[in-house]
Parts: structure tokens; sequence; C-alpha cells
């Protein structure tokens, strides 16, 4: 159980209590989680590159029952948090966490609290240019099984595409958003590049 596993990977240990020292107490091992602000800030700096206001167009495949569709509009990311998030900005300049780095697991966590709701977490992390986020997700009211694919092609041009576990257990394609540096050259990204 949670609290037998953190005593016995030495993450916790018995020590005096903050509040009266004379009780003995579970307290995080500073051997073991001293380090970790320093790995936090280092695998969070791969992401700064998102800070900025971007371009962006949702591109939506045809289904059975509604055509396909893009729209456009534009998106802005801070670095926030004391540099331990990536943020949403919102127009009204109200910041929203977003994606992090949770060093005592070593995960990337995606979390969505608007309208969609889900914390999507990737293992693996950043491989080259790209990373891959799944997890449970309520997407505007509908449970899924949910993968998110982040693929930044370069300084000024990133895109994801979005997948959900069907009936059979393979992802099936949802959509794609392709983001442009605002004030940046060239077209939005497309599938695949």
């Amino acid at each position: 159980m949670l609290i037998e596993e953190l005593f016995s990977r030495g993450i916790m240990q018995m020590g005096p209590s903050r509040v009266d020292p004379r009780r003995q107490v579970g307290v995080f091992n500073p051997d073991v989680v001293g380090g970790l602000p320093a790995l936090r800030a280092a695998e969070m700096e791969k992401l700064h590159w998102l800070a900025g206001e971007w371009d962006h167009e949702n591109v939506v495949p045809a289904t059975s029952a509604s055509p396909a569709y893009a729209d456009i509009g534009m998106s802005r990311f801070a670095i926030c948090e004391s540099g331990n998030w990536i943020c949403s900005v919102a127009p009204d300049g109200k910041e929203t966490p977003h994606i992090t780095f949770d060093p005592l697991s070593r995960q990337w966590i995606y979390v969505l609290t608007r309208g969609a709701f889900g914390i999507l977490r990737s293992r693996e992390g950043w491989v080259g240019d790209r990373i891959v986020f799944t997890g449970p997700m309520t997407m505007i009211g509908i449970d899924c099984e949910w993968r998110m694919t982040w693929t930044r092609q370069s300084a000024d041009a990133f895109a994801f595409t979005n997948e959900e576990k069907d009936a059979k257990g393979s992802w099936a394609y949802i959509d794609e958003w392709r983001f442009r540096r605002k004030g940046s050259n060239g077209s939005l990204p497309h599938r695949g590049q």
C-alpha cells in the first residue's frame, strides 16, 4: 500500500513533526528528495520553447454524423508556478496549469480541467522532439481512453494528434492541432511532418 511503499523505497522516514518536534511522524527523506527540484527544473527546460503566442488550426475529419472542418485561433503558453508548469494563458491573462514533470514518478503530466477533464501521463517522456501522453479523459461529457502525441517540428512549429481507444482496443484518430509561432513565416505543419 501507499505508505508502506513510500517508507520501503526510502522516500519517507520517521522524523520530528514541524508542529510538535516531540512527535515522530513520516517526513520526506532529504537524501532522496533533495535533488528532485533540480531534476524537475532540467526536465521543464525541455519545454520552455512552448512559451509564447501561437496561431493554431484544429483539423477534424468527417464522421458518419458530421462533415470535416477546420477551426483557427490563437493560443498562448507561459512558464508559470515558479517554473514548475507550462500554463495556457486565457485572453484575460489568467494562467491555467497544463503540463508539468513529476520528479518523484519521473513522468510528464498533462492536465485538463475545463470542459475536458483528464490527467494524462507520459512515462517515456520526450524522445527526440516527440512525447506521447495517455490516460482516461472526460471530453465534453464523454468518457474515453485518450492518447495525445505532441511533435515539435521546429522552434516555431509543433502539432499534436488526439486519438481514443475504440471498442477493439485500437487507437482511432480524433483530430489534430497544428501550431505556428505568431509572427513566424511558413504554413502550419501537417500531420506526419
